[in-house]
């Protein structure tokens, strides 16, 4: 048996290396990768195949290329696998706004008769962050500014404050792992507004690293409840000014009627 699985795998390895395959192992949130595949010796090659996927049993074909029908992109693959540069001794793809669903190994498959499947596979790493939100409210009491920051990343995205010397506090950053793979961090501060202060606070995202974030925050303190009066007086007065003005231009009208 172990003689059986040693001229297996020595046959796997004959038709790899027979393979080239080059392309993007790593690539930003959002980006593109792209992946370039040649077969040394074409003979006998009927179709090329890209597939996806992290074992055998469970590959799904995204493209394929032959003589008789062309280049082809299989569903649901559309709009994102551009296939190009094919023929029945190489091919290219370039996956387009890469998200962490397309962290996967990618197979380049040449269908060789009588011999089978060639296949060699490359795998992709996604990176990158997202800000997700920035909250803020302002308590009408105490004069305390309440934030609230999340991103979206992977690895976890790290969150820290820049409050321009405010004083503030912090509770423990919650991380959660989403469906995709990738993790949201979310951070909570209370910050001490002073009266009449006006400023920007910062949620920063990864800061130090590649690819540093920031959201800007600006308010401005004082008392909300005085602002909110001060508006309210002066809508009034402007409303009585304009009705003093609509009744005195109707009386002048009744004079000038009566006199004549």
């Amino acid at each position: 048996m172990l003689l059986v699985l040693s001229v297996l795998c020595l046959a796997f390895k004959a038709h790899a290396s027979q393979i080239s395959l080059h392309g993007t192992t790593t690539v930003a949130y959002g980006g593109e990768a792209n992946f370039n595949c040649m077969l040394a010796n074409p003979t006998g090659v009927l179709q090329v195949t890209w597939q996806r996927g992290l074992r055998p049993e469970s590959l799904e074909n995204m493209a394929t290329y032959n003589k008789p029908v062309g280049e082809q992109i299989n569903e649901p693959f559309k709009g994102k696998v551009i296939l190009s540069n094919s023929s029945l001794s190489s091919s290219s793809i370039t996956l387009k706004n890469v998200t962490w669903a397309d962290e996967n190994c990618y197979v380049c498959s040449f269908n060789v008769y009588p011999d089978g499947s060639k296949r060699k596979q490359i795998c992709l790493k996604v990176e990158g962050e997202l800000v997700r939100s920035l909250h803020f409210k302002m308590s009408e009491t105490i004069k305390k500014e309440e934030l609230s920051c999340s991103a979206t990343g992977k690895p976890a995205p790290e969150i820290s404050w820049n409050t321009s010397k405010l004083k503030y506090t912090d509770a423990p950053p919650t991380t959660v792992i989403n469906s995709d793979g990738s993790i949201t961090t979310s951070s909570n501060i209370t910050v001490q507004v002073p009266t009449d202060w006006t400023g920007h606070v910062y949620c920063v995202v990864n800061q130090g690293l590649l690819g540093q974030r920031l959201t800007k925050c600006c308010f401005s303190s004082g008392n909300v409840s005085q602002n909110a009066l001060i508006i309210a007086v002066v809508a009034i007065i402007i409303c009585v000014t304009v009705v003093a003005a609509v009744l005195v231009h109707k009386r002048s009208n009744e004079q000038q009627s009566a006199e004549s």
